[in-house]
């Protein structure tokens, strides 16, 4: 199991590492920093999430960020998903929620 960790760097711009899996999102202080420090940052920016350090992801990982992509547009936070892993899109097909994560 890899260790879920999230780098800012520009600012505005985060890339997630390791597995986003049931196992991982649970223990991940680094979801928990980003959710905070992005709903303090609240503004008409749009933030980006580039998922290429994602190395393995289940459903738990696909409701994870359907959730948190709810949560920041309530609080009038946009994200860009950049590089979402072919797992992941996968689930989204399958689960017929791919249009939600703006996944063609």
């Amino acid at each position: 199991m890899t260790k879920l960790q999230v780098t800012e760097s520009p600012k505005g711009y985060y890339s997630l590492q390791g597995e986003l899996n049931r196992n991982t999102i649970a223990k991940s202080d680094a979801l928990a920093i980003l959710k905070q420090n992005n709903q303090k940052n609240a503004s008409d920016d749009v933030f980006t999430l580039d998922m290429s350090g994602v190395s393995h992801s289940d459903t738990a990982g696909l409701a994870w960020l359907m959730n948190f992509l709810k949560d920041n547009q309530q609080q009038n936070v946009q994200f860009k998903l950049k590089n979402i892993p072919k797992s992941l899109i996968k689930l989204a097909k399958i689960s017929d929620v791919d249009s939600f994560l703006s996944v063609q």
